[in-house]
């Protein structure tokens, strides 16, 4: 009898421990915390904003985001796509946010919420250093270029119609809009000056911006994320992190790396 109520004590014992082990296991499991992940959309052929090298992807929106993954322990996944698909994969879902010198407009705040803004940028002609264009008023009927889908198509149809230019408007998805202009396939393209000036530096090109000041064009760049109330959380993190590196000069660090001067200002 004593060894019977031995074995059942013991048994007892040892399923007791077994039980607390396993529950120790599961609530250790169920603690730990799962990995934050952004999917960040980007072009690969916008230099020096964001563009590919020997296969890597580079520039001033990768730097960006690579600083704003550290303040935020937010891990950030890269996905390179055509500019003009940027923003349909931003409406099904399959990426966060789109880092690609993105403008701030009324017709986008409609469905999306933008972060704080971080870089601020001028659009401008590029013309062949020999051109005889000097004014806006000059490009009257002239074939000129822009990006598909972006803040360029939308600004040079304003500016079209604000100065009755009658341009031959040719739209480009990935091309190297300053090439057309230097070998003659377009008599000017509307571009972010930064960008071109960059671009034209690196090859040599004998293209020139022309000098427009005018406030069509003048874009605020920040991040668009669908509206949803997922996002307030993650738009509040990073607008904490840009506002700290903006105040710690981190913002005007990289824009001097990448551009030569300080864009991340008014």
């Amino acid at each position: 009898m004593f060894k019977k109520i031995a074995i059942t004590l013991i048994l007892t014992i040892i399923t007791t421990v077994m039980f607390i082990g396993c529950s120790k296991t599961t609530t250790s499991s169920n603690n730990t915390p799962t990995e934050k992940i952004i999917k960040v959309g980007t072009g690969g052929t916008y230099n020096p904003w964001c563009f590919q090298q020997d296969g890597k992807i580079q520039g001033f929106e990768i730097d960006v985001w690579k600083e704003l993954s550290k303040r935020t322990g937010y891990k950030v996944e890269f996905i390179v796509s055509k500019f003009s698909g940027l923003f349909g994969m931003l409406d099904a879902g399959q990426i966060d946010t789109i880092a690609h010198q993105i403008s701030i407009r009324k017709d986008r705040q409609e469905k999306y919420y933008f972060t704080e803004p971080y870089a601020f940028s001028k659009y401008d002609f590029i013309i062949r250093k020999d051109s005889p264009f000097k004014t806006i008023e000059d490009l009257k009927g002239k074939k000129v270029g822009a990006w598909l889908g972006g803040n360029g198509e939308k600004t040079l149809k304003e500016l079209n119609e604000k100065y009755k230019l009658g341009l031959n408007i040719v739209l480009y998805d990935g091309a190297p809009l300053e090439k057309e202009v230097e070998t003659g396939r377009l008599d000017a393209c509307w571009q972010a000056a930064i960008k071109s000036q960059t671009v034209i530096k690196q090859g040599n090109l004998k293209v020139k911006l022309m000098g427009v000041n005018t406030e069509i064009g003048t874009e605020i760049n920040a991040y668009p994320f669908l509206k949803n109330d997922s996002n307030k959380q993650i738009i509040k993190e990073i607008n904490k992190a840009i506002k700290s590196m903006h105040e710690d000069g981190t913002l005007t660090q990289l824009s001097n790396k990448w551009f030569n001067l300080d864009t991340t200002k008014k």
